[in-house]
């Protein structure tokens, strides 16, 4: 019993370092630390580990952010993924060169303009996310269509 209790325990730790990792949640990923550091593969590619997670979590970034709004500054790419904003340059050309994202980086302005980001399988929170934001495109559609329904007798006039 106690072996079928260890190994629970340490089926539901690996799931959650695997949910952690894909929505680069890198305060996960170093709460969970204590567990998956006792794994020597795991423990010996460390760094590999939060690389990889930060690289996530800037694909997570750029997906939850609406295309229209993706000039996102180091400062908030450096928060979301726990690195120092000196770090965020080189995070960024490397996901760009692993065509994880698409954008280009303004170093003056200390921002990243990103305009893709690789499809990737999504969770049920980001499904819904992604339905939120296409009915508000959708709305947004509604009200254009409907402003330029309301303009066309004067355009017909002129």
């Amino acid at each position: 019993a106690v072996v079928s209790t260890q190994s629970a325990h340490y089926g539901r730790g690996i799931v959650e370092l695997l949910l952690a990792f894909n929505r680069g949640d890198m305060n996960k990923l170093e709460q969970l630390q204590p567990q998956w550091s006792q794994q020597p593969d795991l423990a010996r590619n460390e760094v590999a580990l939060k690389q990889k997670c930060a690289l996530l979590g800037l694909m997570e970034l750029t997906f939850n952010k609406a295309s229209s709004s993706r000039s996102i500054p180091f400062s908030e790419v450096a928060a979301a993924v726990k690195l120092p904003v000196d770090e965020v340059e080189l995070l960024v050309m490397k996901a760009i060169s692993l065509n994880l994202v698409r954008g280009s980086i303004d170093e003056c302005d200390k921002v990243v303009n990103l305009t893709w980001v690789q499809p990737r399988v999504l969770d049920l929170s980001q499904i819904k996310e992604m339905n939120k934001r296409i009915i508000e495109w959708a709305e947004s559609v509604e009200k254009t269509v409907q402003d330029v329904e309301r303009q066309i007798p004067e355009l017909l006039c002129n």
